[in-house]
């Protein structure tokens, strides 16, 4: 991604915050836990969390909701996203919901048929699992096989027009109708919380992904049941600063990568570094502009003085990206998804998936 996208990424988000009543979450930082996400600017927005806040000071629980559409591995992009919300349900301890949407990936065309949506449901939940949820305030379910999920989207469906859909999602006559009747099935998904124990809901997501959560809240009005709230996480780049994507594997490291390959993938990402080692050692590196430093923040600072004294070491060409930080990330990396492998193989997905109570 070129600098000129990246201001365009960033204009685009000051854009959404302006219109869209989204807010800065450090205004909110002083009435969290301490908390790595907050300090190292992993979660920077939210949209209605001080009310969920203001209800769970009162004895108010709330539920999170993060899905997966299942069609292929996981990516370090889908890892840390669990990764966050597995630290809220820890920090506030509370229940999490995770849909696998493989009837989404089937009317979306990127599956052939519902066996392979849950042939990679199962292996997605697995990792997911990994990661170490608390089973006992963890649900995980595969959409098309839970009843409630149709039943809601009925009810859900008829507070929605083809209007609005159409324009949410910029599609046009051409599109089948199982995608028009996703919206529907994804606003269950969020509002099931609400519709079952009564409970608001929260999202953490990315600012593309907001569309979703418009409609949820337009549909939660029309109900009557409280909006759903959403926690917006930073941006997480792919190694050449794109986003990461399960179809283009060079943009992504996934889950299944052997060491050779996230070694080869690391060191070809993007960094603030010099041309040369004497360059860097001379005029030192830009980690502003850097993907292994974002990757650090996101996967092994733990506070933001580990963060500032790291640029500053990069900065003053103390640190070679090539021989300093890619390969603290390539080996952190590679016993990260070991060990997820690891634990992934010994979960029997059986005995934690969810059908409704």
């Amino acid at each position: 991604m070129s600098a000129e996208a990246l201001l365009k990424v960033s204009a685009d988000i000051e854009r959404m915050m302006r219109e869209f009543n989204i807010r800065p979450l450090d205004e909110l930082k002083d009435r969290f836990p301490p908390n790595e996400l907050l300090d190292l600017g992993i979660l920077v927005a939210h949209r209605d969390f001080d009310k969920i806040l203001d209800e769970y000071a009162n004895g108010q629980k709330f539920a999170i909701v993060s899905g997966r559409g299942p069609s292929g591995p996981l990516h370090l992009g889908h890892i840390l996203i669990f990764s966050i919300v597995k630290r809220l349900q820890d920090l506030f301890d509370v229940e999490v919901y995770i849909p696998l949407s493989d009837d989404e990936k089937l009317v979306f065309g990127k599956i052939k048929d519902l066996n392979e949506g849950e042939h990679w449901a199962f292996d997605n939940a697995r990792y997911i699992l990994a990661l170490g949820f608390n089973p006992k305030k963890t649900k995980i379910y595969i959409s098309s096989k839970t009843k409630w999920v149709y039943r809601y989207a009925l009810k859900i469906a008829r507070k929605l027009t083809l209007s609005a859909v159409k324009s949410a999602f910029g599609i046009d006559d051409s599109i089948n109708p199982g995608v028009v009747f996703y919206a529907a099935v994804q606003i269950a998904h969020i509002l099931q919380p609400e519709f079952d124990k009564g409970i608001r809901t929260v999202v953490p997501i990315g600012f593309d992904q907001d569309v979703y959560m418009r409609l949820s809240r337009d549909v939660a009005e029309r109900l009557g049941v409280p909006k759903p709230a959403s926690l917006y996480v930073r941006f997480f780049p792919g190694p050449r600063w794109e986003p990461m994507s399960s179809s283009a594997p060079e943009t992504s490291i996934f889950v299944t990568d052997p060491p050779e390959e996230i070694w080869r993938k690391i060191m070809r990402a993007f960094s603030g570094g010099r041309p040369s080692v004497e360059e860097q050692r001379v005029y030192g590196g830009n980690p502003e502009n850097c993907v292994i430093y974002e990757w650090l923040k996101f996967f092994i600072f733990k506070n933001s003085r580990e963060s500032k004294k790291f640029a500053e070491e990069c900065r003053s060409g103390f640190l070679v990206c090539g021989f300093d930080c890619k390969v603290i990330m390539a080996l952190h990396l590679i016993k990260l998804t070991e060990e997820l492998r690891k634990k992934a193989e010994k979960i029997d997905i059986e005995k934690y998936l969810w059908y409704g109570d």
